[in-house]
């Protein structure tokens, strides 16, 4: 009788064993996650400022001096932006291009600057905010870039995007679709 008083005991144990287990194996996962999680959204901390409107123009004209075949985006209202976090994203038909760590010394794009394979960007006659050395796109404020059309990029007719990229959130400040005219 006493064997069997012990068993009766035991019995409930098992049970209880399984259902602590899965407590403590939820636990760690919710703990897990919730790490993660938390880790994660540190960089959302950081907002893409906002440019409110922006207008673009593209200006016709052979390439190989300044002004002719210049883009320039304009910021027309909205927060600054430092030049340093500024990227450029154009897009024509068949192609595309960036234009990276700005602002640059002086006038000229370097090797650093582009992300293009097929050279749409004239590495020549960088203007605005993103020139000698930088200043912040404010309202008023332009920056102004050339394409390269001696090597037949550009036709009338093309349409080109741009895209004001603001480089530490990836956000997008500005887009604008401009069309190449004689």
């Amino acid at each position: 009788m006493a064997v069997q008083t012990f068993y009766r005991g035991c019995r409930g144990v098992s049970p209880v064993i399984g259902v602590v287990l899965v407590l403590s194996v939820t636990v760690l996962l919710a703990a897990t996650v919730g790490g993660f999680a938390l880790t994660a959204t540190a960089d959302l901390d950081q907002r893409t400022p906002t440019v409110a409107r922006s207008t673009g123009n593209f200006v016709p004209g052979p390439s190989g001096r300044c002004g002719g075949n210049t883009v320039a985006i304009r910021h027309a209202g909205g927060d600054p932006v430092p030049a340093d976090e500024l990227a450029i994203a154009v897009e024509l038909s068949d192609t595309d291009a960036r234009i990276v760590d700005l602002p640059v010394s002086g006038t000229a794009l370097s090797a650093s600057n582009t992300d293009d394979p097929d050279n749409i960007v004239y590495d020549y006659c960088v203007g605005g905010v993103i020139a000698n050395g930088g200043k912040r796109w404010s309202a008023g404020r332009a920056i102004t870039f050339q394409l390269n059309a001696g090597g037949g990029t550009v036709d009338p007719g093309d349409s080109i995007d741009v895209r004001v990229v603001h480089a530490p959130t990836n956000g997008v400040l500005a887009a604008v679709e401009l069309t190449a005219r004689r």
